[in-house]
């Protein structure tokens, strides 16, 4: 079957060497979803500019081969259609640009287009991007937005009476669950503000280190509880390290 040749935006979410001097990119594009691109010769050392183009949530306008029946397509063309400068520079978000990346690589597969996706994620790439007060709060507040377009937002909306939030059964409820998969009075407070939060409410959300900390590792345990096989995020150590 021969390739046919597409003009494609893609969100680079992960890579991984590939021989001496290729590149396997891992990245969420508006034709086809999920996707894997081999990148023939970047890493050589002519080519430190097309390195550049594949950071962590670089988003890129490329032209693709595509086969339907291959796992691994290839790019002919690529160029950045936005220079992040902020997330290639800034150590913090950089820090958080890996991890968001790395938290869609590892939970979202389907290799289909979902165009309300790709706009959250490409408008969450320039939410980062820009935002200059609560950026320290960024992370968990896409975390709990990503929650709706993987398939287990909290099935009730948050109360000040709901106590507590249970991971397994995605509610928010007054009623401490009998198992020790929730979360506890403040966290749950926090994840209620976070759902109805928008961009400019992160400022005002004042946060220490140790419980946006907690707050994270409980998310990450929802997500776990709901992905049998999700493995460790690598990067959360080190975004940890960075704030702290």
């Amino acid at each position: 079957m021969s390739s046919l040749i597409y003009k494609i935006s893609a969100i680079v979410l992960h890579t991984l060497k590939y021989r001496d001097t290729s590149l396997l990119v891992y990245a969420y594009t508006d034709l086809f979803g999920r996707q894997t691109y081999l990148v023939n010769g970047v890493r050589s050392a002519k080519n430190k500019a097309g390195m550049a183009c594949f950071q962590a949530l670089s988003l890129l306008d490329t032209v693709a081969y595509h086969q339907s029946n291959k796992d691994i397509q290839r790019l002919k063309e690529y160029h950045l259609s936005v220079p992040l400068q902020n997330l290639a520079f800034d150590v913090h978000k950089n820090a958080i640009a890996l991890f968001m990346g790395e938290v869609v690589y590892k939970t979202i597969r389907e290799q289909e287009p979902n165009e309300q996706f790709f706009h959250f994620l490409r408008q969450s790439v320039l939410e980062l991007e820009n935002i200059t007060a609560g950026a320290s709060n960024y992370h968990l507040y896409f975390l709990a937005r990503l929650t709706a377009y993987i398939g287990f937002a909290p099935s009730n909306g948050y109360k000040p009476e709901f106590t507590y939030f249970d991971m397994v059964s995605g509610e928010f409820t007054p009623l401490r669950p009998k198992h020790e998969l929730f979360f506890d009075s403040e966290q749950t407070a926090l994840f209620g503000a976070l759902l109805k939060a928008d961009l400019a409410d992160l400022p005002r959300i004042g946060l220490h280190h140790s419980q946006r900390t907690a707050f994270v590792n409980n998310m990450l345990r929802f997500y776990e509880h709901h992905f049998d096989a999700l493995s460790p995020i690598r990067s959360w150590t080190v975004l940890s390290e960075v704030y702290g």
